[in-house]
């Protein structure tokens, strides 16, 4: 008989853990308390239009590339299109654009930087090199922390044959992107710091002070192998691995919300009680970001967890007309926001992350005459708990107009808006069932020196998701899914 696996909660993670094991015997049962799948890399509905819950560019889709080598091992496909300029960031005064040219990556560098060019390139090179060290033993699918044998992955054999890079590696493991500055004098060279501020606080939750250099190294250089908008937007790569649950035989449920867990030691199994009654199961992965009791998540340690408050617009086909056609525009625009705004210097954190994309309805099909907005920004969510009623909507309010502000500075798309609804922590906490998004901050702490593993201690549960290594991201989240899955086959 085959061993049963109950996934809570249908994001990323938990999909790529269900569709490994399933692919491999398992009884798989996803229990998903929203009406969709996806999680922070999922969609939802307002209005009648389908908006991204969260992340919007993919990465590991490459040739040869992790997200493509863990959808190929479970027999899945996505239609992705490749973006060569993926973003713009708005500074103090200027704009960055990222490209995946090299050449063309490094000219920008040279126009945005001309006071510490050669500096900045310096940097910037070596920050690559540090970089791909860190994707070639990220596609060794090494788990840390190590604690099996197989969590070492290829990782042996790819040290016997690049030794220079283990070196490396070694020499800055714990070491902060700040660090890195002073090598080359930078670290108080605010337009470039500004840059990696800006990048950071959306791939690793923290500023160049924290961010922790290897990991920081990979978000950072990324773009150069190569960032993909996914055909149906994001989560659409949730649908293929629920979809290859369900014709592996097992099951994806939605709207059945966990209400608690619990282990029998004399049957060595667990009860599972949800929406739909309640269920024995011989392994449990929690990928909700939600504790059941001790030891069944991380959200109970005292480390931080940024919230988000977002802005989801529908414009006039106009914008697209007379604003987007015919220039060299990118995916997403990562805006630095001005200081006098109140609201947003008081509960807003970071930069403004925007995205223009077609107009669909809820079955995914275009909306003529239309193009949506998307606008998310870092905020505590701790700050939205103790709000009154009145404050809430005020300060919600207040804070969906600024951040319309801040758009319109860098595109005039005010005039166009055919309506904008604002969401916060708060929102999130009733839809997907948490306030926070995008795990830990990536310190040398939590991700070198004492990273979350997918066991817990509890027998046969696992955690996956951007709490655990390798940390935030959807391709780190569907890595600790199949880190998990590995550990479940090859007997924990």
């Amino acid at each position: 008989m085959s061993k049963s696996v109950c996934v809570i909660g249908a994001g990323i993670g938990g999909l790529t853990a269900g569709a490994y094991l399933a692919n491999n015997g398992y009884d798989v049962t996803v229990l998903e308390k929203a009406t969709t799948v996806g999680g922070s890399a999922g969609w939802y509905v307002r209005k009648g239009r389908m908006f991204p819950t969260g992340a919007t560019i993919a990465f590991g889709l490459e040739p040869g590339g992790l997200l493509r080598m863990l959808l190929d091992e479970v027999g899945s496909e996505i239609q992705a299109d490749e973006l060569c300029h993926p973003m713009d960031v708005i500074l103090s005064g200027q704009k960055v654009s990222i490209y995946k040219n090299t050449k063309e990556w490094e000219d920008e560098l040279k126009l945005a930087f001309p006071s510490r060019r050669d500096d900045v390139l310096r940097f910037w090179r070596d920050l690559h090199q540090i970089g791909q060290d860190v994707l070639a033993v990220t596609n060794c699918k090494v788990s840390l922390p190590i604690q099996k044998f197989y969590d070492l992955g290829e990782l042996p054999k790819y040290a016997i044959e690049n030794p220079k890079s283990i070196v490396r590696l070694a020499r800055y493991a714990r070491w902060t992107v700040k660090d890195f500055l002073k090598k080359y004098d930078l670290q108080n060279y605010e337009p470039l710091c500004q840059l990696l501020n800006a990048q950071l606080l959306d791939a690793v939750q923290i500023d160049i002070t924290e961010a922790s250099l290897l990991p920081s190294s990979l978000a950072l250089t990324i773009y150069r192998n190569g960032s993909f908008y996914v055909h149906g937007g994001m989560g659409q790569l949730s649908r293929v691995f629920a979809k290859r649950i369900e014709e592996l035989g097992g099951k994806v449920m939605l709207t059945s919300p966990v209400k608690g867990v619990g282990y029998d030691e004399e049957s060595g199994k667990w009860n599972v009680e949800s929406r739909k009654g309640i269920s024995t199961f011989d392994m449990v992965i929690n990928n909700s970001g939600v504790s059941f009791g001790p030891q069944t998540s991380y959200v109970d340690s005292n480390e931080f967890s940024w919230g988000a408050f977002r802005v989801d617009a529908v414009q006039s086909e106009k914008v697209r007309r007379e604003f987007l056609n015919g220039r060299n525009l990118p995916f997403a625009y990562q805006i630095v926001p001005s200081p006098e705004h109140y609201q947003l210097s008081k509960v807003a954190h970071g930069p403004l992350y925007v995205t223009f994309q077609d107009s669909v309805d809820g079955n995914g099909d275009c909306i003529s005459n239309e193009v949506t907005m998307t606008m998310s920004v870092h905020t505590d969510y701790k700050t939205w708990l103790s709000l009154t009623k009145e404050e809430y909507n005020n300060i919600k309010n207040q804070l969906k107009n600024e951040l319309i502000h801040e758009v319109n500075r860098v595109i005039p798309i005010k005039e166009e808006i055919l309506f904008a609804e604002a969401g916060t922590p708060l929102t999130y906490k009733k839809f997907i069932g948490k306030a926070e998004v995008g795990g830990f901050p990536l310190t040398v702490a939590s991700a070198i020196m004492n990273p979350k593993s997918v066991r817990s201690s509890l027998p046969h549960f696992f955690i996956v998701g951007e709490q655990v290594f390798p940390g935030p991201g959807t391709l780190s989240s569907a890595l600790s899914g199949y880190y998990a899955a590995r550990a479940i086959m090859k007997g924990r």
